[in-house]
């Protein structure tokens, strides 16, 4: 009998995560284009993080939203050009730049707020209250676990 060769398989839960954040960062980037969002999908950590935090130096924003540091100057800057965002040298470390979102920025932090409030809420009515409360206690484990920069696999 012709066995045939079993191909490899990604991890599954890796496989699962990605996917789930595939799908959807797609359909949040549908939703804010329908709503003419005049920003890309990965500006808006940065958009958000500050209208949550009510401002925060540029290392504050790349250490939260566990990105590199070009990424975040190149998005400060730009959101500055378009005038959503003010950059100021920290009064107390002048080698800081604090970062603070305009009434502009404000404004549009606020619409992107309600537009992804509205779409938590459509995913979450996909559960049961005890599942909510099953997938909540499952992705704390993960964050605040946080087994991938130490995590030691051998090989």
């Amino acid at each position: 009998m012709n066995q045939e060769k079993q191909r490899p398989r990604p991890p599954l839960l890796i496989a699962q995560i990605g996917f789930v954040h595939t799908v959807m960062r797609k359909e949040c980037d549908k939703i804010f284009r329908e709503h003419d969002f005049p920003l890309e999908m990965d500006q808006l950590p940065v958009l958000l993080s500050l209208y949550y935090s009510g401002g925060a130096s540029q290392q504050e924003i790349y250490s939260k939203l566990l990105r590199d540091k070009a990424s975040v100057n190149r998005t400060v800057a730009f959101l500055a050009k378009k005038g959503i965002l003010t950059t100021t040298p920290d009064s107390a470390d002048r080698r800081k730049t604090r970062v603070e979102l305009t009434a502009a920025g404000k404004k549009l932090a606020q619409k992107a707020n309600v537009i992804i409030e509205k779409y938590d809420e459509k995913l979450a009515s996909a559960f049961t209250a005890e599942e909510k409360r099953e997938w909540h206690r499952l992705m704390q484990i993960l964050i605040e676990g946080n087994p991938f920069p130490s995590l030691q696999i051998p090989i």
